[in-house]
């Protein structure tokens, strides 16, 4: 029987054995459910009402390209009251870019949401200006019935019409060299230099088996080389893009090709993905992937 290379990546990298679906909802249902839940988590979340907390996971992670990491539901909701409670304080609020909002199943965990949203900022006697646009990477979580967010990525925060790029050339650059050494130990089979290339803590969130750390990757990889198919991994030409996160790292998006050979041919799939990077001992590490759209 063919084993495409969907199946390959799926069931060969992680191997994961008496998993059910995490829902049995359909595409529009998942994706009108999480349209939802962003409408309601952004008329919350800039208030002063304490309702906004139960939208998060207490292990909460937000990664923002300005202002950094912050770790915690407690910390998060602490400086949104800071920043955002009270009547001196500037009032914030955010739309949808229409028609940029797209959701992926994350079997066996919950979903993934990305799209593009505005800014709007109110100070004191002011009237409401845009403040800028950005991107959003949000990871739900679907535990007992109930979608709470675990993961978030705010990055590309610019003002409208801005042509700044996004990272500098240096980190650019930096994080696309990296991107190639992983990848060569990958191509090369090499499983104790790939592993390298992770950090201890990493979380690998995959549309087809959800959350896997950095044992079980591993134990995938071991998998995947002991086929001897000649499975390789290649960056789309010109997908890569690179964002910073301040005092952390950088986020990586893009498009890459797997190939190996199947009866003689080659069987390939382009997928896309999502990286993030720390710089830890001048040595640059993934501890955050996602991998959708299968």
């Amino acid at each position: 029987m063919k084993i495409t290379m969907v199946a390959l990546l799926v069931g060969v990298l992680f191997a994961k054995t008496g998993h059910t679906q995490t829902t049995k909802l359909t595409s529009k249902q998942l994706y009108d459910q999480l349209a939802a839940l962003d409408s309601t988590l952004f008329a919350t979340v800039y208030t002063c009402n304490p309702e906004k907390a139960r939208f998060f996971t207490e292990d909460l992670e937000f990664y923002h390209d300005k202002g950094g990491v912050t770790r915690t539901r407690k910390t998060f909701v602490e400086n949104l009251e800071r920043n955002f409670c009270g009547e001196q304080k500037p009032k914030l609020r955010r739309e949808l870019v229409k028609g940029s909002l797209k959701v992926y199943p994350l079997n066996n965990y919950g979903a993934v949401q990305i799209g593009d949203h505005r800014f709007y900022l109110t100070e004191t006697n002011q009237p409401e200006r845009l403040s800028g646009i950005a991107k959003f990477v949000h990871v739900w979580q679907l535990k007992d019935g109930e979608w709470k967010l675990s993961r978030a990525f705010s990055f590309d925060h610019r003002e409208t019409g801005s042509s700044v790029p996004a990272a500098s050339i240096e980190l650019y650059n930096s994080i696309a060299h990296a991107d190639s050494l992983l990848f060569a130990a990958y191509n090369a089979h090499d499983l104790k230099k790939l592993q390298a290339g992770f950090t201890t803590d990493l979380e690998f969130y995959h549309d087809k088996d959800g959350l896997s750390n950095y044992g079980q990757v591993g134990e995938g990889f071991k998998r995947v080389f002991d086929q001897n198919n000649g499975i390789k991994r290649e960056l789309v030409m010109g997908s890569l893009e690179v964002y910073p996160i301040t005092d952390f790292g950088a986020i990586e998006v893009g498009s890459h090709r797997f190939c190996h050979k199947e009866n003689g041919k080659d069987d390939c799939g382009t997928f896309p993905f999502i990286m993030l990077w720390i710089k830890q001992d001048s040595t640059w590490k993934i501890s955050r992937v996602i991998s959708y759209d299968h």
